[in-house]
């Protein structure tokens, strides 16, 4: 018998194999009858990860103007009109570049030989940081400058990979000052900093929030509407499997583990996440993480663990590391799942984001990123560090929906192979 090949019923009893006492399925309801699997076990695959948006009413009317219209705003009156148009921000943008002497050298394509490289350093290969300095060093960088970016096989110096050479770019930046935010209080405290949530809960702790609630991106994806037809990291989704369920509606013991998967996401034929696909786990120690929770008229609740998770997404690959971080999500009658991850972002993962989306990607999506960086090292709230006094990581509310899957270790493909 597979490992799909049995279903179970309540209370980890098995019910039937496969080709046996097949009316009896007829027990179960849609949520509690999967085609397979351990028994006592639930996974489900994430279609999307994103901000969770608690409603901004008027607060954000006027969003952050983002860095390419903040320099547009330095130049002089005549030039201002001259780049009003929209039409004309390709031509803003290379001016931009020039103003702040941004570089950017493509390593894949330059087979003309211009670009100097350091011994040892394969053009057509990921750089690592000590590489990117190495090159900007030789090729005209500011002294100290130059980051990988573009799938690490760029380096570049923009206002995105060195944020605090550009404050200019961050005057003003706007951020969402209204009461109400999607969140959780994470630290059992209600304070004036602290937002009430949709539902009149008091004490949510979620300043990432307040950092982007008013910068368009994010805005826009995080309305709910949009959120739920986009996947995000289709490439390498999350999974989140719980164990030693015996009963879907309420159970104060179960095991709750939160991992990566090396299999790619599939569509249904109405373009969102195929139900009841198998993946593979990811064997990296580091994108896996296990906490204990419990369900409370269908509503799952954790501790608190710290945890990793993956966001690899067209040019983008900066894992989301997580501290303090608490799963609240309900299990839907249709066996899927919907909820939030709550917790403290490391500042450093959460900026590795903004940083390679690049200054071209910036400048697409309205942002600014020294607005960004000087906006969360200013409102961090969590996990100081012993030696600085500063914060390290900053509150945040990430909401998801996913859908009923099935989990292979990778032993167990190892094994199989």
């Amino acid at each position: 018998m597979t490992a799909h090949s049995a279903l179970f019923l309540g209370k980890g009893r098995r019910l039937l194999a496969t080709g046996a006492l097949v009316g009896a399925a007829t027990m179960l309801t849609a949520a509690d009858a999967p085609t397979g699997g351990e028994p006592g076990v639930r996974a489900f695959v994430l279609g999307n990860i994103y901000l969770a948006n608690g409603g901004t009413g008027d607060i954000c009317r006027a969003e952050d103007e983002g860095a390419l219209e903040r320099f547009r705003k330095l130049l002089p009156a005549a030039q201002q009109q001259k780049y009003a148009d929209p039409a004309k921000n390709q031509e803003l943008e290379k001016l931009m570049n020039e103003h702040f002497g941004f570089r950017r050298l493509i390593l894949r394509d330059d087979r003309t030989g211009k670009v100097k490289l350091p011994p040892g350093v394969d053009r057509t290969a990921a750089i690592t940081p000590e590489q990117a300095l190495a090159i900007g060093a030789l090729n005209g960088f500011p002294k100290g400058k130059g980051r990988p970016a573009f799938s690490k096989r760029d380096v570049v110096y923009s206002a995105c990979s060195d944020p605090y050479d550009f404050p200019v770019l961050a005057k003003n930046f706007r951020t969402y000052d209204g009461p109400v935010a999607a969140g959780m209080n994470l630290d059992g405290k209600v304070s004036k900093e602290d937002f009430t949530g949709p539902d009149g809960e008091k004490g949510i702790d979620n300043q990432l929030w307040r950092v982007a609630g008013c910068s368009w991106p994010f805005r826009e994806g995080s309305n709910p509407d949009i959120a739920r037809k986009t996947l995000i990291s289709s490439l390498a989704p999350t999974l989140i499997e719980l164990r030693g369920v015996d009963d879907a509606s309420n159970d104060p013991d179960v095991t709750v583990t939160v991992f990566a998967a090396t299999t790619a996401l599939n569509k249904d034929g109405k373009g969102g996440v195929l139900a009841r696909a198998t993946f593979i786990a990811d064997p990296d120690p580091r994108l896996k993480a296990t906490t204990h929770g419990r369900i409370e008229n269908g509503v799952l609740t954790t501790d608190s663990f710290d945890m990793v998770l993956n966001y690899k997404e067209q040019i983008i690959d900066a894992p989301r590391h997580i501290r303090g971080a608490r799963i609240r999500a309900t299990l839907t009658k249709d066996g899927g799942i919907e909820g939030g991850f709550y917790g403290y972002y490391t500042l450093d993962s959460y900026y590795s984001s903004i940083e390679q989306m690049t200054q071209n990607g910036a400048n697409l999506s309205r942002l600014t990123c020294p607005g960004i960086r000087l906006a969360i090292d200013r409102l961090a709230d969590g996990y100081r560090d012993p030696k600085t006094g500063k914060y390290t990581a900053i509150s945040s509310a990430y909401h998801f929906f996913g859908v009923r899957a099935f989990v292979v270790p990778p032993q167990q493909t190892a094994r199989a192979e």
